[in-house]
């Protein structure tokens, strides 16, 4: 090999080994941004939602009104399929029968991931059973914008579409 040639094939190597690199340094900062979010947004749940969601669950025992509280974790699957974090609260109006169904619609409040975009997304059903009722999403926030204050309105809302049908 010449020696003109082994220094043209070097730098080129080198240049191939940089954006090697610069890929290797986006692909672990996006790793971190990711993993970043999602423990914000466990201790997000631990710290401020949940503890809203307990509160509000013993208030609706006392008055004969039942609540269920669940959670999910991430969790990212072959095909690019993902199952978002999330925190929801599933109220069973007094006199209303619970269904041996898990899908049955009850009015329900939940805080979800959008792990894309590192978002969480407010999404509410007022729906009671054979009322039929609006059902959407409530927004889009960062988690800085999540405080307690929110968490009690949303709430709020979600009870005040139960009464006012």
């Amino acid at each position: 090999m010449t020696p003109d040639l082994n220094l043209e094939l070097g730098k080129l190597l080198d240049q191939y080994d940089e954006k090697r690199r610069a890929i290797e340094e986006r692909r672990q900062q996006v790793k971190t941004d990711e993993d970043n979010f999602l423990k914000g947004f466990a201790d997000l749940r631990t710290r401020v939602v949940r503890p809203v969601f307990d509160a509000i669950g013993v208030i609706l025992k006392e008055r004969g009104h039942d609540f269920s509280i669940s959670e999910d974790e991430y969790a990212g699957e072959p095909g690019g399929k993902a199952t978002e974090a999330a925190v929801s609260i599933r109220i069973v109006p007094a006199g209303m029968e619970k269904s041996p169904h898990d899908d049955a619609q009850f009015p329900s409040l939940s805080f979800a991931t959008r792990h894309y975009n590192k978002t969480v997304c407010i999404h509410s059903s007022n729906a009671v059973p054979q009322l039929g009722g609006p059902a959407g999403p409530r927004g889009d926030y960062q988690l800085a914008q999540i405080d307690k204050d929110l968490v009690q309105a949303e709430v709020l809302k979600l009870i005040g579409g139960m009464v006012n049908r």
